[in-house]
């Protein structure tokens, strides 16, 4: 399917996402090794607020964020602070808005649609993205994102595999 088809369908998504609660099972894998290390735990997304990342397993750790702040276990920063923030946020904000131009410039991308699932594959283009990040390909629905795959350069490959959550958690989100 044509990339330019993409961005209508980002936007049809998040333009209907208004609170999603999902449990997450990341599993890490490095390489040359026959380790995986698994992590699990919710995540709770509420539109024009911020987010909640909670892991349980293997030691207990929250990350939240609103628009301007983030927190780690108690402890609050500004967004801003972060390495790259604004051309990341820059970035997100336009592909949710359906302006994939800034994306496109840093990966190469190929998107795919059966049915009411669609997958996206990037791979980076720019040299200073390429020495971190390999691929990264995220599956999701009309609904739901429902796995992200990103393998990073040195060969460690992270999964993480999303589930609707049954139960309703706090919308307080604030460090």
């Amino acid at each position: 399917m044509p990339i330019d088809s993409m961005p209508t369908k980002i936007k049809t998504f998040t333009d209907n996402l208004e609170t999603v609660s999902a449990t997450f099972n990341q599993t890490k894998i490095l390489p040359e090794s026959t380790k995986r290390f698994i992590s699990t735990g919710y995540v709770k997304f509420v539109k024009n607020t911020g987010f909640t990342w909670h892991i349980t397993k293997p030691s207990n750790t929250v990350f939240t964020s609103t628009l301007s702040t983030y927190c780690v276990n108690g402890e609050s920063a500004e967004l801003s602070k972060l390495p790259y923030f604004y051309q990341i946020q820059n970035m997100i904000d336009k592909m949710l808005n359906g302006d994939m131009n800034d994306f496109l410039y840093a990966f190469n991308v190929d998107y795919v649609e059966k049915s009411d699932n669609w997958t996206m594959f990037a791979t980076p283009r720019l040299t200073n993205i390429a020495d971190l990040i390999q691929d990264l390909t995220i599956y999701g629905s009309e609904t739901d994102l429902d796995k992200i795959i990103m393998t990073y350069s040195d060969g460690t490959i992270v999964i993480l595999e999303f589930k609707k959550m049954k139960t309703e958690l706090s919308d307080e989100i604030a460090c």
